[in-house]
Formats: C-alpha cells, sequence, structure tokens
C-alpha cells in the first residue's frame, strides 16, 4: 500500500510542478513583453525565478514524501554520524539453512 501512495504522491508533486513551470512560460513571455529589460533577460528572469524555487519544492516534498511512505524493498534505518536514512535493499538469493542429524 505503501508503494501505492508513493507513486501515486510523487506522481502528483510532477504534475502540479509542470503546471507551475508551464505557467512560467506564459508569465515569461507577457514580462518579456511588457518589461524594461531586453526581453530575454526579461523572459530568463520571470522562467528562472518561478521554476528553480518550484523545483526545490518538488524535490523536498519528494523526499518527504519517500521518507514518510516508504516503498516495499525500502527501511528507515538510523545509520551512525548520519541520521535516520532511507536505505533500498535487496536479496539477491534465499538463506541456506544446514540441518544436521
Amino acid at each position: 500500500m505503501n508503494s501505492y501512495k508513493q507513486s501515486f504522491y510523487i506522481g502528483l508533486i510532477r504534475i502540479i510542478a509542470n503546471v507551475f513551470m508551464l505557467g512560467a512560460v506564459f508569465v515569461g513571455m507577457y514580462m518579456a513583453f511588457r518589461g524594461s529589460l531586453p526581453a530575454e533577460a526579461e523572459f530568463c528572469i520571470w522562467f528562472f525565478g518561478i521554476t528553480v524555487p518550484v523545483w526545490a519544492c518538488a524535490i523536498f516534498l519528494t523526499r518527504f514524501i519517500r521518507r514518510r511512505f516508504p516503498a516495499e524493498e525500502e527501511s528507515l534505518v538510523d545509520l551512525p554520524g548520519r541520521g535516520p536514512c532511507l536505505v533500498r535493499w535487496h536479496v539477491t538469493e534465499p538463506s541456506r539453512v544446514l540441518v544436521l542429524r
């Protein structure tokens, strides 16, 4: 269930960030038309001024979601010197038990 929630919320965050990025293109083009600076500079100021904070928030929220809802092969482990870290583990082969008779 956590894998489903994790992928759903991360997908939702990415869709919202992309919508904001599309809006930043329109705002940048409008402000380049109306602005007092050269059009390229005005567009870059508005476009990157909106998209960089939006994607920084999206990355932060994605990390938060991954810690809150770890997937099936992930665990939150308290590592010495680093604190709690999300670790992905994978079992390569089943353990063999030696039975003595």
